[in-house]
């Protein structure tokens, strides 16, 4: 703290030093002008009167009354002749014309005496020659000015530092892999705002972290099944079992396996930065018809129901991947719900909605949350029948994410799940 406290007290005192200087220079300036304007006006008068007195007496007496009249000014006088003093060819062509010339280097005022080689000298005055001068008093000001702002300095610079610290150990506490570090600083710190950006920084790298972690342990689960399988299988074809059969199921968990990396992947490609949908007007009943009519093959056909006052909206979206999300929902719906399943699509003031209902068990209200997180199976025979790699409606909300909307969890009206897709999008006619 020391190296910082310095290098900000010694900036302040010189940018100090510096605009005491600059505005002292300005009036002083303007001081000495005034000063000196005024004490030529006074000095004119002395003069003239020195010279009226000296008018009528010889040149011999002149010395004398100078003397005379030491007394009674306030400025020491004298008579001494031209050439005196050295002077430059400007203050000698105006002396010799009868101007009173400051000699401000000696504190003198001269002033030739008409028509005569005699000069009238006024001063030294000490008030001139301390125009220009810095008494030590000035230092001493100066010096205690720069002292008192060190203590404001070290004021507010030490809950400054000490705020500092704690973000610079806390940093190096999620350098160190300790992502639950957090910050805590008053809300009246300079570093408020700092603390704030931090903490919700870190912890989106313990979420992404924990997400990453659970994500791995997950996939290495999912394909150790099928791979101890197709180890098992493999054994007994070497044993001399019949190969058909085995190369079927062989096949099988192959392709589980390829369904779960493509899975994986296409999670993946959505949780990239990089990644943009292709947002464009989709005619909503045909593309949901289509979708409903390729899950129709593998069982009853879902009911579409519109609920926009539009024979035929239009609603802006990335087809391919909301198809995918639409899919998802329904697949799950065949899959764990009952053989009856609803889509209902709404719009209301810019906000658009899916609603897809099935008739199945449903799903338990302290589940729900949780079911939108990557590789989270629900607990109960409802999955455990049924498999699955728990993605399904991780990539749904992912994609719903990307169009700006979200998606939630409720009971459906037949008393299965209702899956809600929310979206903005305007509409279109």
């Amino acid at each position: 703290m020391r190296q910082v406290f310095l290098r900000f007290y010694l900036t302040v005192v010189v940018c100090f030093l510096a605009t005491s200087l600059l505005i002292g220079g300005i009036y002083k300036q303007l001081i000495e002008r005034t000063n000196q304007r005024y004490l030529t006006d006074i000095f004119k008068s002395t003069v003239s009167i020195i010279e009226e007195e000296l008018g009528d007496l010889p040149p011999s007496l002149w010395h004398d009354e100078a003397s005379r009249l030491r007394g009674k000014l306030p400025v020491p006088v004298q008579i001494e002749k031209l050439g005196e003093y050295s002077l430059s060819a400007e203050n000698q062509k105006s002396l010799e014309k009868g101007d009173i010339i400051l000699l401000l280097d000696k504190g003198l005022y001269i002033h030739r005496i008409h028509k005569t080689d005699q000069m009238v000298v006024l001063g030294p005055i000490p008030f001139l020659t301390d125009l220009d001068n810095i008494s030590w008093l000035d230092f001493l000001a100066l010096l205690m000015m720069g002292a008192a702002l060190g203590l404001p300095t070290w004021l507010w610079l030490r809950p400054f530092w000490r705020d500092l610290l704690q973000i610079i150990q806390q940093s190096r506490r999620v350098g160190q892999g300790d992502f639950a570090a957090r910050v805590k600083l008053d809300e009246s710190s300079a570093l408020a705002s700092l603390g704030v950006t931090f903490n919700s920084m870190a912890q989106d790298v313990e979420q992404l972290t924990t997400s990453r972690r659970a994500m791995i342990d997950a996939v290495s689960h999912d394909l150790r099944t099928p791979l101890a399988r197709m180890r098992y299988r493999l054994e007994a074809i070497k044993s001399g079992a019949d190969s058909g059969p085995q190369v079927a199921a062989l096949e099988r968990d192959l392709g589980q396996i390829d369904a779960l990396i493509e899975e994986w992947l296409t999670m993946s490609s959505l949780d990239s930065p990089q990644m943009q949908m292709n947002i464009q007007p989709q005619a909503m009943l045909p593309w949901l018809g289509k979708i409903a009519a390729e899950l129709s093959l593998s069982g009853k056909a879902p009911q579409i129901v519109n609920q926009i006052d539009a024979i035929d909206p239009y609603l802006e979206m990335d087809s391919y991947y909301f198809g995918r999300a639409v899919s998802n929902v329904l697949s799950n719906a065949r899959r764990y719900g009952g053989d009856t399943i609803v889509m209902t699509l709404k719009w209301h003031e810019g906000m658009a909605q899916l609603l897809i209902d099935d008739n199945g068990e449903g799903i338990p209200e302290e589940q729900r949350s949780r079911l939108l997180q990557p590789f989270t199976r629900m607990e109960g025979s409802r999955n455990k029948a049924t498999g699955g790699f728990g993605l399904g409606l991780a990539i749904v909300a992912m994609i719903l994410r990307g169009h700006g909307g979200q998606v939630t969890i409720e009971s459906s009206p037949a008393g299965g799940a209702r899956i809600i897709l929310a979206w903005p999008s305007p509409l279109r006619v």
